[in-house]
């Protein structure tokens, strides 16, 4: 008989530096097991730093993998009783997976397992923001942010990265491609999203020197972290 497989999700929580490490060991109290985590910076101007629930602008990005039943458990608790416990200021978001390596997904679901003293929690359903990403290249964040929040973002991070394998796709749209890049996160009400991703693509897109290239993902659950 075949292992039963959970469907999946992607928590991705933004937080200050240096409490990316309270995060991983608090989300292990629900058996998420499995994280990643980057260094980011925060493109809020100043003034923002306090209304986001940032004291700085440098971040710690922490991308835990975990079945979806066991990432909306700790939502609800991350709305709830759990905020007071993390001393970690930022913004925690859950995705849904569409595809994961076959042996990764049956290790985490046999990792899940609910709290009975926590039980299961009914989860508000259909959020109404979205996850912009922004593939840009170095030394342009900044005019992108600007654009950005002339449409209606209130900020967003960013995280260093590599374009691999550039050369294929030189060859189909005909352009030179700058292999260092910055990957700038943007958490959006749908309400904006499409506004601010058209500003971006028309003031900064493939054909610019800014070479940006924006994609959006649907968030289910969103919580504040303070």
């Amino acid at each position: 008989m075949e292992p039963a497989i959970s469907p999946m999700q992607l928590l991705v929580s933004i937080v200050e530096r240096g409490k990316g490490a309270h995060l991983v060991a608090h989300y292990k109290d629900y058996r998420l097991l499995h994280h990643n985590q980057a260094a980011g910076r925060g493109t809020a101007a100043s003034h923002l730093l306090d209304t986001l629930g940032f004291g700085t602008t440098e971040r710690d990005v922490v991308l835990t993998f975990g079945p979806r039943d066991t990432v909306r458990q700790l939502m609800y608790h991350l709305k709830e009783d759990d905020r007071s416990k993390l001393d970690a200021q930022g913004i925690a978001f859950s995705l849904n997976i569409s595809g994961m390596s076959a042996i990764l997904a049956v290790c985490l679901s046999r990792l899940e397992q609910m709290d009975p003293e926590r039980g299961e929690q009914s989860m508000e359903q259909g959020c109404h923001h979205s996850l912009i990403l922004v593939s840009v290249n170095q030394g342009y964040t900044d005019a992108v942010m600007d654009t950005a929040r002339a449409a209606g973002a209130r900020g967003g991070t960013i995280i260093r990265a590599r374009w691999t394998e550039a050369g294929e796709v030189e060859q189909f749209v005909g352009i030179t491609l700058q292999a260092e890049k910055e990957v700038v996160a943007i958490v959006a009400h749908n309400r904006e999203r499409a506004a601010i991703m058209e500003a971006i693509d028309r003031a900064h897109g493939m054909r610019t020197d800014a070479q940006a290239a924006v994609i959006s993902l649907p968030i289910e659950q969103t919580a504040r972290l303070d």
